[in-house]
């Protein structure tokens, strides 16, 4: 059975000030039915402009290129009419911030029943009813009473699960998760995560989960993908990658984890910032900041090389499946 999700070389420019702008440079990967499948790399590396790229809600000053077949079909290549009726549906997103994601002027309830009515044909009643059954399913108490609240009237965590009784009204077949867990403490964060587990254990939702916390990767994903600058650096399956990262920038980001074994005596960290869009080094985009560059690091963009059957690295020292 083909993935439920394909991505093919996208690239996702933007238009500003008469110049273009590429945020995604030659993005591929596939997510499987059931399974999770993590984007990570720090702040500005691109992977939320992936997400929206995938969702279509980047705006007219974005061009798309490349494909991005869901269940078979290209979705860049649908009317706005179409993806619509697939937006909320069959495929739904969790934002990084509820409170901006959630209409302040509408009942919590209302929100939820939004998708349920459009998508699925239900009544008012009908769906104020499994409004309130969906948000008793992602924990909250008193869901009579939230229902009819604003989202200003709830706490951060609350509002996370709001976003999730949104995001599983449709049951829909592919859920994207940009940093869901960000800003909340690690109770909550470990409800919100068990809850995503719960929908795609119970309904087979596929999962593309975006974050730059390592912890939740090693908790949530079955596969993960690796960016850097706009660039999938490294993808790997994630025991794999933690035990053998390849990359530099990977093994970077695995060493400035904190030990639970508490024997480092200081973290350590990746020299340099992520470069500016408009000031790609030429070569590969880490090499400024990367212990181990050689000359044509500075000089050529590397492929994605493959390491091994389940893992594949963008560095120069893996040429021909090479060793470093």
């Amino acid at each position: 059975m083909p993935p439920i999700l394909e991505v093919e070389h996208l690239r996702t420019t933007f238009a500003q000030s008469g110049r273009t702008l590429t945020v995604v440079e030659d993005v591929s990967f596939s997510v499987e039915a059931g399974e999770t499948l993590g984007i990570v790399g720090e702040s500005g590396c691109g992977k939320s402009v992936t997400s929206l790229s995938i969702m279509r809600l980047l705006g007219k000053n974005a061009k798309l290129d490349g494909s991005v077949r869901f269940a078979g079909t290209d979705v860049l290549r649908l009317s706005e009419k179409e993806m619509q009726s697939i937006r909320g549906n069959r495929i739904a997103m969790i934002f990084q911030e509820p409170m901006t994601a959630l209409n302040p002027l509408h009942p919590i309830g209302r929100q939820i029943a939004e998708p349920l009515r459009r998508h699925l044909g239900l009544s008012r009643r009908e769906g104020a009813m499994r409004a309130v059954h969906l948000l008793k399913e992602v924990g909250i108490p008193r869901a009579e009473e939230i229902a009819a609240e604003y989202p200003h009237q709830l706490s951060g965590g609350m509002r996370q699960r709001v976003m999730i009784a949104m995001a599983m009204a449709c049951q829909p077949q592919l859920l994207i998760a940009d940093e869901p867990t960000t800003a909340l403490d690690v109770t909550i964060q470990a409800q919100i995560l068990e809850l995503m587990k719960k929908l795609r254990r119970e309904h087979g939702t596929a999962i593309l989960l975006i974050t730059h916390d390592l912890g939740v990767v090693a908790e949530m994903c079955h596969r993960v993908v690796v960016m850097y600058a706009g660039q999938i650096v490294e993808e790997a399956d994630v025991r794999r990658l933690f035990a053998d990262p390849r990359h530099p920038y990977t093994i970077g980001l695995l060493a400035s984890m904190p030990s639970i074994s508490g024997g480092q005596e200081r973290l350590q960290a990746i020299p340099g910032a992520v470069p500016q869009l408009h000031e790609m080094p030429a070569g590969c985009r880490f090499a400024p900041r990367c212990p181990k560059a050689m000359a044509i690091c500075r000089e050529q963009v590397p492929e994605l090389f493959p390491v091994s059957a389940t893992q594949k690295c963008r560095c120069w020292l893996y040429r021909e499946g090479g060793e470093a």
